[in-house]
């Protein structure tokens, strides 16, 4: 399915290339769509400079090692049959921010694009980069995680929306056990942050969301969190200071997509030295505003987060096959690969009567 323009997808057949030494092709099996698809669908990346059409969409790729080269094997440590993740990033390996193990901000590959992003426009010769297709061709330096052969592919496909929450609500803000973790947003990216504070031994999960999201707020509640707060009908941030006795949280995770109200509210709602991570996309359009003041007051850190990295992968794929939690409840849609439209607009809200959080494209 090639995306030709703002909500426009149509299937066209590519031919499936050689594979070199150094590559392999793989046959995808499922491909797990986020709410960045949902902004890449409506045309958001593309007016941020961000992506080019006709391109083919898709970051969340699992699927079979259908052919390998025999450097890409050696280097990989996977062949022909294996089950793997594809992370969603190209890198040079050489750069500074390689070389340091950020990998995921290497633009030198895709300087005038989403940092270090494998799928590129057909122009430029991208080909079959993106997971929305039957085929990916796993060019050199692509990363991939190889799964347990006993995973099912219906949890296998969350494997990013898990690793947000390791690196985002745990990793980065380095969490500790007995801490209070606030999440803005429960999503699948929310419910991801829930399990890995849960995994963490965090003190009190509490968990923000709307009246239309009671659902997800009440699967959080089942997943671990202990308090939710339904930000269009409380005062988040008085609620906040009430469950914490005055004191606010240790840390606040800012994973609500396109509502930049929560940034001030994050700054509000943490102790004094608390940190805040901010990794909810609020569009180009959108221009969140602070009280740079009480950042330093309080000397808040401040920490940006994109994408996942591979520690999280790894963890998020342990959460997975132990699966502890229950965490099929996560999936509620699947499509065929040709009905991508569909499935975009269920996870964006678009059809009534359809609670998407957890969805997949099977080709």
């Amino acid at each position: 399915m090639i995306q030709t323009g703002n909500r426009r997808l149509e299937m066209r057949e590519l031919e499936v290339p050689k594979i070199a030494s150094d590559e392999a092709l793989l046959r995808v099996e499922a491909c797990g769509l986020c709410g960045s698809d949902v902004d890449q669908f409506r045309g958001g990346t593309a007016a941020s400079g961000l992506v080019c059409y006709p391109m083919i969409p898709g970051h969340e790729p699992v699927g079979v090692i259908e052919h390998i080269g025999a450097d890409a094997a050696a280097t990989w440590g996977v062949r022909a049959g294996d089950r793997v993740a594809v992370e969603p990033h190209l890198s040079c390996g050489a750069c500074p921010q390689c070389l340091s193990g950020r990998y995921h901000l290497c633009r030198r590959l895709r300087p005038h694009g989403i940092p270090g992003y494998g799928f590129l426009p057909l122009e430029d010769g991208g080909g079959l980069s993106g997971g929305y297709a039957t085929h990916m061709h796993l060019k050199p330096r692509t990363i991939v995680h190889r799964l347990p052969s006993s995973m099912p592919l219906k949890l296998a496909t969350m494997y990013q929306a898990i690793a947000g929450g390791v690196r985002w609500a745990v990793t980065l803000p380095q969490t500790a056990m007995g801490d209070t973790v606030l999440i803005f947003g429960c999503g699948q990216r929310g419910l991801g942050a829930v399990i890995a504070c849960r995994e963490a031994g965090v003190g009190r999960i509490i968990i923000t969301g709307l009246a239309r999201d009671r659902h997800k707020l009440d699967l959080a509640m089942a997943l671990g969190a202990h308090e939710t707060i339904v930000a269009d009908q409380e005062d988040t941030v008085a609620r906040v200071m009430e469950l914490t006795q005055g004191q606010g949280v240790d840390v606040a995770v800012d994973l609500a997509p396109f509502a930049p109200q929560t940034v001030a509210q994050a700054v509000d709602a943490v102790r004094s030295g608390g940190t805040v991570v901010l990794a909810g996309l609020k569009g180009h359009a959108q221009r969140p505003a602070i009280e740079t003041d009480k950042v330093i007051f309080k000397e808040i850190t401040l920490r940006g987060a994109f994408s996942q990295g591979w520690q999280a992968y790894e963890q998020a794929i342990r959460i997975l096959d132990e699966d502890r939690y229950g965490l099929a409840r996560l999936r509620t849609h699947d499509f065929a690969l040709e009905d991508a439209d569909t499935a975009l607009r269920i996870l964006s809200g678009e059809t009534p009567g359809e609670d998407g959080i957890c969805l997949a494209l099977y080709p």
